[in-house]
């Protein structure tokens, strides 16, 4: 029986050491570049998002500030009806001209939230 050398052995041993911690290493670097990749599409999705996020606002920053203008328009208009009118009856009735812009009112706010402006 032929005898094997124990040097043979030891390189034979080395080399599988050395060829798995290769391919682990291999396999460390495709992690790696495997999760850079997910962070930078994951990053380009969130910029696309905070763009829409950001239109949405202005456009709800425009929205809100001309409801605030019609909203002290209205508040000052009434404020000028019961300047002007006698006190009030004893039956409380409300006057006619505010009780128009009340209607107009709820009429818009109806309009605004079905999204049929104007209308």
């Amino acid at each position: 029986m032929p005898m094997i050398n124990p040097f043979m052995g030891y390189v034979a041993a080395g080399a599988l050491v050395i060829g798995i911690a290769a391919g682990w290493k291999v396999k460390d670097w495709q992690c790696d570049a495997a999760y850079a990749k997910a962070l930078e599409k994951a990053e380009k999705q969130r910029k696309e998002l905070q763009g829409k996020i950001d239109d949405i606002s202005t456009i709800y920053q425009i929205e809100r500030d001309k409801a605030d203008v019609v909203v002290a328009g209205k508040t000052s208009t009434v404020r000028e009806i019961y300047k002007t009118l006698p006190a009030v009856p004893a039956d409380c009735a409300v006057d006619a001209r505010v009780l128009g812009m009340l209607e107009s009112s709820i009429s818009d706010t109806n309009s605004r939230a079905s999204g049929k402006l104007g209308e």
